[in-house]
């Protein structure tokens, strides 16, 4: 089955829409007293996306879904973007792999990008003397935003039809179209 594809102006537009509404998600009570973590909805928005048409998805779109973040979530201005930007282009260069290969390898894959990037930030934040979040919230951000990211996969593939491209229906051709 062929993927449908939008015009590329729509295809951002569409990712700058939801990048926003997984932006300001989180911001809003998940539950009485504030228990549960929510996920980084913006990471799955561009993971998923830039597996599924890598050369769909421009990097200002990317940066601009990153800074939001971090300044609507009160994050360091920049680290959560950049950290964003190097997965996504990490991904992006990697995509063709995931194609033929079943979902739960993307997901792994997501999901351990996902916790290098958390222990980076980490990293970054103990450099400058910062003070880093405590190992249990970035476990339960971890978590979180693994159990989400098929989810967000199935979102993307029902709303805007974003599928994988087959290799052998020339995916390779298609991401790049």
């Amino acid at each position: 089955m062929r993927a449908r594809t939008l015009p590329g102006f729509v295809e951002t537009a569409l990712y700058l829409a939801l990048g926003l509404v997984a932006t300001v998600a989180p911001t809003l009570p998940l539950s009485p007293g504030g228990a549960l973590m929510p996920p980084d909805l913006a990471y799955c928005l561009t993971i998923a996306w830039v597996v599924r048409r890598p050369a769909r998805l421009p990097f200002p779109a990317i940066l601009a879904v990153g800074l939001l973040g971090d300044l609507l979530l009160a994050r360091p201005v920049g680290l959560g973007a950049l950290g964003l930007l190097v997965l996504a282009e990490a991904f992006r260069h990697r995509a063709h792999l995931f194609w033929s290969a079943p979902f739960p390898l993307e997901w792994l894959a997501a999901a351990g990008a996902f916790a290098a990037l958390l222990a980076a930030e980490h990293l970054a934040l103990s450099l400058v003397l910062a003070e880093p979040p405590g190992l249990a919230l970035s476990l339960r951000s971890l978590g979180a935003t693994a159990v989400a990211y098929p989810l967000v996969v199935l979102g993307l593939v029902w709303v805007a039809g974003l599928r994988a491209p087959s290799l052998r229906d020339g995916g390779h051709h298609m991401a790049r179209s």
